[in-house]
């Protein structure tokens, strides 16, 4: 990856996302590892960037990461300032498709609401380093199958149609979020996470519903 393209972190001294519990420790020694943890993920991806050779860039003992995050998955949360774990809100995907389309879209906007530093929402940033890197758009995918869609599928009956379902509702999702901290179009960009729900939630369950009925000669391409 391109040395210039960066996820985007947390403030100086800021909690991660979802500390769970954890006891703040020395903020140096936590920005050296998401530090590290940035630039691992932009060259080498989710999948093949580790917490131990995370932890050796940082020049820091792995037991140190282990301290300040859970694990891969919470520490790139972070490194993409993302308001919460995405697997948190999984569990309403489960619905997408029966009605569930409005909270999964005000659950997805959520994550995009905290600031950066400067000022802008973090959905900029990861568009500017997925757009400028292969390898931080192949780890964001590999992030999502990993902590989101691994979990979502987990249990069903018709796992030949996940890809395609996958598809339509992140076309939906992501389209959505240019659309709202990207483009910033009006009415989008500045009305209430509700009311976005309210207009786009159908929507997301018309996609999952046209997704599930897609013929299985589709499904495979």
């Amino acid at each position: 990856m391109s040395s210039s393209t960066q996820f985007t972190s947390g403030e100086r001294g800021e909690p991660a996302a979802r500390a769970l519990g954890r006891r703040p420790g020395k903020p140096c020694t936590r920005e050296a590892i998401v530090a590290a943890a940035r630039a691992a993920f932009a060259e080498q991806g989710y999948e093949r960037a580790s917490l131990r050779g995370i932890a050796r860039r940082a020049g820091v003992d792995p037991a140190l990461v282990h301290h300040y995050f859970d694990g891969k998955p919470e520490l790139f949360v972070e490194v993409l300032h993302l308001a919460e774990d995405p697997r948190d809100i999984a569990a309403r995907m489960r619905d997408v498709g029966s009605g569930g389309g409005k909270d999964l879209v005000a659950a997805f906007l959520q994550l995009w609401e905290r600031p950066r530093p400067d000022g802008r929402s973090p959905f900029v940033g990861l568009v500017e380093a997925v757009a400028a890197s292969q390898e931080a758009s192949d780890g964001l995918r590999e992030f999502l199958v990993d902590r989101v869609w691994s979990y979502v599928d987990e249990g069903r009956d018709d796992q030949e149609g996940a890809a395609v379902r996958h598809c339509f509702i992140a076309s939906q999702l992501f389209g959505l979020a240019w659309t709202r901290y990207v483009l910033r179009a009006e009415p989008f960009a500045s009305a209430s996470i509700n009311q976005v729900a309210e207009w786009v939630g159908p929507a997301i369950d018309r996609a999952a519903a046209a997704a599930a009925s897609t013929p299985d000669d589709v499904r495979e391409v």
